[in-house]
């Protein structure tokens, strides 16, 4: 639709006050700044492409968003100080620090309300002169609001390097668009703030952490599944594996229910075609009970309305670690990509991959504790 609001920074002024996004005094003061360094106020700039040109009056608009650095020198404590002040006090955060475990092994921690956030970062060398962008977009992603605001962290131009960003509505992200702003990229999660009340990094911790995080569909899909568990396996084992098979939650049975899958499902037409078949299911829980018999471990769930959303709707295996140690899987996805590649191993390196995520959270708990 055609903006009756001129594109200038005048006018960029008047939509942020229209919107509730900023107040008449922030702007009259950044719009004063501007015009004292010789920007012309009423200058139209009629390109998306341009949109730097208008979201530098939030440069002399105190209390107003955050600003990506290009460069990977950036002090990222500093930016997650940046983005929290942002929220206006939603999200509190501190104990922002680095712990470098050994060379080129580094990991970004800060408290969120009382929770503690971890995100492994790149060597900040040479090779990587510009801004880690996935870790970035994760912290930004991280200091959402959440809980039951609404509210999203929106990047107001094209170019992410040197970009600015706001805390918005829906309807304040759409009033930016039509006043012609790109707004190429929103973030915002489910967040719930909270923090268990069993002793950290225990089994019970992670289960009451999950159920504290989950929303109310994912908990009784969860408890769905496992409340059969044991019965289910038990059928499962005398129904539809041979008397042979070694059914001790070991990795060497594992190798043995890869053949038997193979045996069974000649390709992915076959495993479609037996859709909701019973030996396929029995496996998928038999997988995920090992792993948590071998690792530190826990089955978790996360439902979507999205159907398309990757590893939604389904039972997933998680390392008992903070999320940025990323060790986790899907039992279903493991064996249907067996059954696809014909390949045997790929439980036993899924699995081995928990316990690794394990060791290297504990490392990294080992090297915090040297420097304080």
């Amino acid at each position: 639709m055609d903006n009756p609001i001129p594109r200038t920074l005048q006018g960029f002024a008047e939509t942020l006050v229209r919107l509730g996004i900023a107040t008449e005094e922030q702007t009259a003061a950044g719009l004063a700044e501007a015009a004292g360094i010789g920007m012309d106020l009423d200058e139209e700039f009629e390109d998306a492409e341009d949109a730097d040109e208008l979201t530098c009056l939030l440069d002399f608009c105190d209390g107003l968003g955050f600003q990506t650095p290009e460069k990977m020198g950036v002090d990222l404590e500093e930016m997650v100080f940046e983005i929290a002040a942002s929220t206006g006090g939603s999200v509190v955060v501190d104990e922002v620090e680095r712990v470098e475990v050994a060379e080129g092994l580094e990991y970004l921690h800060f408290r969120r309300n009382g929770r503690s956030i971890w995100h492994r970062t790149k060597d900040p060398s040479d090779n990587y002169r510009y801004m880690d962008w996935n870790t970035a977009f994760d912290i930004i992603g991280d200091l959402v609001p959440g809980n039951d605001d609404p509210r999203a962290f929106y990047q107001l131009e094209e170019d992410s390097y040197d970009a600015w960003w706001l805390l918005l509505t829906p309807d304040q992200a759409e009033g930016l668009k039509e006043f012609g702003l790109p707004m190429p990229v929103d973030l915002g999660h489910g967040a719930r703030d909270g923090v268990p009340t069993a002793e950290p990094d225990t089994p019970a911790w992670y289960a009451e952490d999950d159920r504290l995080h989950a929303s109310e569909e994912s908990r009784r899909c969860l408890d769905e599944w496992l409340a059969p568990m044991d019965a289910a396996l038990e059928r499962w084992r005398t129904t539809h594996l041979p008397d042979d098979f070694p059914f001790d939650h070991s990795l060497d049975s594992l190798a043995a229910l890869e053949r038997l899958v193979l045996d069974r499902f000649d390709g992915p037409a076959a495993l479609e075609a037996a859709a909701g078949d019973a030996f396929f299911e029995g496996a998928v829980r038999y997988v995920g009970e090992t792993a948590l018999r071998l690792w530190p471990c826990r089955w978790t769930y996360q439902h979507s309305d999205d159907e398309e959303s990757v590893f939604t709707n389904e039972p997933l295996i998680s390392a008992n670690t903070p999320n940025g140690f990323g060790a986790g899987f899907s039992p279903d996805y493991v064996l249907r990509t067996l059954v696809e590649t014909r390949t045997c191993g790929g439980m036993r390196d899924r699995l081995g991959a928990l316990g690794e995520a394990v060791e290297e959270y504990h490392e990294v708990l080992r090297a915090r504790a040297r420097t304080r």
